[in-house]
């Protein structure tokens, strides 16, 4: 098994599918915090973790893998990290100690440096510095949309917002239609079976037990009419992360006119549906 000592401590070097990873122990012993808090700050954040890019969770059949670094894989199977998701998770550290160790794990751990072979002529010479320059120029421009990414998704979510309403503020989607890929996607229904009244979405309990929709109750009455309770679906923080994804990968159903620019408009609680 390798060794890698970080902060006076040794930690085996896992890997996983292809790249390097950490567990929740792993990372609360390295910062010298107590024992669960890594995993609490995942569970507080999940919304903002992907499975696959950010976390993996290992199921038991792959135990053996893990048994040779001395990690034992529950039965419910075991969270790991890897270095986006580590860096995501120790965003609350701030203490000199955090700084410290986030760097040497990076560097050390998550990015072992190994010596490159320079090239021994002019043009393999310019050729290399070619592609140093192209490599830094792709890091750059997707540190700067990632960035911008969770500048939106931070400041995204609007508590009460119906899926049209969320929809009207994204550059380019059809928010006429929003409804109808919501049902699709099986997120909602259509309660109303009359063809000639209008439509009264409800929520799919997926769409409720993955917090992404609620429902709002709506009481309805006038002058002479019984009063009575209609339903509307309103986005959960959850639900707004996922089809803010969703747009960012034009899935969602957009507009013929639109300009191809990603952008949201500031939340306005008297604009019309």
């Amino acid at each position: 098994m390798n060794l890698i000592t970080i902060h006076n401590t040794e930690l085996p070097i896992v890997e996983y599918r292809g790249q390097r990873v950490v567990t929740y122990a792993m990372i609360d012993e390295i910062h010298d915090r107590p024992e669960g808090t890594a995993k609490r700050n995942l569970a507080e954040n999940r919304h903002r973790f992907i499975e696959g890019q950010d976390y993996y969770v290992v199921p038991k059949a792959e135990a053996d893998g893990f048994r040779t670094f001395g990690i034992d894989v529950p039965n419910r199977g075991l969270t790991v990290l890897t270095e986006q998701g580590y860096l995501m998770i120790v965003k609350s550290l701030t203490d000199d100690l955090a700084w410290d160790v986030q760097r040497q794990l990076v560097n050390r751990y998550f990015r072992p440096m190994s010596q490159p072979l320079l090239p021994q002529d002019l043009p393999g010479a310019l050729r290399l510095a070619a592609d140093l320059a192209e490599q830094t120029a792709v890091l750059a421009l997707e540190n700067q949309q990632q960035a911008k990414k969770i500048e939106a998704l931070e400041n995204l979510f609007m508590p009460g917002e119906t899926p049209t309403q969320f929809a009207k503020r994204l550059n380019g989607v059809n928010s006429q239609q929003i409804n109808a890929y919501l049902m699709e996607l099986k997120w909602i229904f259509n309660s109303e079976r009359d063809p000639d009244h209008s439509a009264k979405y409800r929520v799919y309990a997926l769409a409720r037990d993955k917090h992404w929709l609620t429902e709002k109750p709506i009481t309805v009455g006038g002058e002479g009419v019984k009063s009575f309770i209609r339903y509307a679906p309103v986005m959960l923080e959850e639900g707004t992360v996922k089809l803010f994804d969703l747009y960012m990968a034009e899935k969602l159903p957009m507009k013929q006119t639109w300009d191809g620019r990603f952008f949201y408009e500031k939340f306005n609680p008297e604009k019309p549906l």
